[in-house]
């Protein structure tokens, strides 16, 4: 399996259409495209103009296909319209040699992972507009990559699986990169999250893959323990991104 992700900054006015151009036009073009299985439009929840594409593959052979085969520019071409072209400036010389300001266009950023799961947990015929979805960014230390793979598969995806609101998770490798493992899971509604969150199941699973994480996760955590008053940021620390399922569409 393979999961890719396109994500983009929309005009704020132009959600609609967004919306709208997905629905009637780009699932219809993955439904036709051999080896999607599942294609979806997400809204982020913390940055009301991000969205996210997300799209399951048989494998990564046919991503790329989809790719070389010039759908994959059609799709941004037909939605180009409604990209916010961002505030983003660069400094150059121009044909003079006069200093001018020259805006970087906020073009859609792609990610793809494999995914360590089997077909059978991608959802089927998701309603639109009622499940929300949750990403979980971990950096692991170089080499454990199986031991993670291990715990999360026989002891945190069972118990998951067990929680009111939760209807489906799985796990996606991004270790050959960034040494990173991504847990996606997918709920009925917020409020199922935030009782994951606060009372004490994901501080749980979290503490059983504890020895699996980055040296400067365990830095932070016991200077933060020591200076209850500073927070710190590094490159290891936990990432944790929600978003609604605006539109979406199973293949099989």
């Amino acid at each position: 399996m393979y999961l890719r992700m396109v994500e983009a900054t929309v005009k704020k006015e132009d959600e609609q259409k967004l919306a709208q151009i997905y629905t009637d036009k780009i699932i219809s073009v993955f439904e036709r495209t051999e080896g999607c299985l599942f294609a979806g439009l997400l809204h982020s929840q913390e940055k009301s103009d991000r969205y996210i594409s997300l799209t399951i593959w048989r494998s990564e052979s046919d991503a790329n296909s989809y790719v070389r085969s010039g759908k994959y520019d059609e799709n941004i071409e037909s939605i180009q319209h409604v990209l916010d072209t961002g505030s983003e400036w660069k400094i150059q010389l121009s044909s003079e040699n006069t200093v001018e300001y020259v805006p970087v266009p906020a073009g859609p950023e792609i990610k793809a992972y494999p995914a360590v799961i089997d077909e059978e947990t991608i959802p089927k015929k998701v309603p639109s507009g009622r499940r929300f979805l949750r990403i979980l960014s971990l950096k692991i230390n170089k080499g454990q990559r199986e031991e993670f793979t291990k715990i999360y598969e026989k002891e945190i995806l069972p118990e998951l699986k067990k929680i009111s609101g939760c209807r489906y998770a799985f796990l996606l490798d991004n270790t050959e990169s960034s040494n990173e493992m991504i847990s996606l899971t997918i709920w009925d509604d917020l409020k199922s999250i935030e009782l994951y969150e606060k009372h004490g199941k994901f501080k749980g699973f979290l503490q059983k893959v504890n020895h699996t994480l980055g040296g400067l996760y365990h830095w932070k955590m016991a200077f933060e323990e020591r200076s209850k008053t500073v927070k710190t940021v590094t490159s290891q620390d936990i990432g944790i991104s929600k978003f609604t399922l605006v539109t979406g569409k199973d293949f099989r």
